[in-house]
């Protein structure tokens, strides 16, 4: 060949260089291994330190965001059951005339010495004593409110 013909040279392609791939994803085996390790290791420092948090809050909610509700009455009993109602239906009994709710409205129907059930609604503010007042029927007054048993007389009973 002569130096004055060109001939064209075969297509080689050239080597394109990359960057390697441990470097750009870092996918090796050990460093996936090492960060998930490290992941869980946080994760199960974190988990009881969260858990122990939101128990001492439900905790100092639970004693502390309340009211105070004392039943007082006009006279002095033996036994007392107070039913508490909540807005949403929630019930609660009671066997003593002081006791604790969280803020909010409430019924209450309260039983003496198994005398009729009476009604009331208060209002319980957070960290304030509410009292109720209920007036008890006196002795007297039950024996008069409870009919007395009449006597049947019938013709062949003549005794009595």
């Amino acid at each position: 060949m002569s130096p004055q013909t060109t001939e064209t040279k075969p297509n080689i392609p050239t080597p394109r260089t990359y960057e390697p791939e441990e470097k750009i994803f870092s996918t090796s085996p050990l460093a996936s291994a090492t960060r998930t390790k490290d992941i869980l290791a946080i994760l199960v420092t974190a988990l009881p330190i969260l858990g122990a948090l939101g128990t001492f809050f439900c905790w100092t909610a639970s004693n502390f965001y309340v009211g105070d509700v004392e039943v007082q009455t006009s006279r002095p009993f033996s036994t007392i059951t107070v039913k508490v109602f909540d807005s949403k239906g929630s019930e609660a009994t009671f066997h003593t005339p002081k006791f604790q709710l969280m803020p909010g409205d409430y019924h209450l129907i309260i039983s003496t010495d198994n005398n009729g059930a009476q009604q009331a609604d208060t209002n319980v503010a957070f960290h304030a004593k509410t009292k109720v007042q209920v007036e008890l029927p006196s002795d007297l007054d039950r024996t008069e409110a409870q009919p007395q048993p009449t006597k049947t007389k019938r013709f062949w009973q003549f005794w009595k």
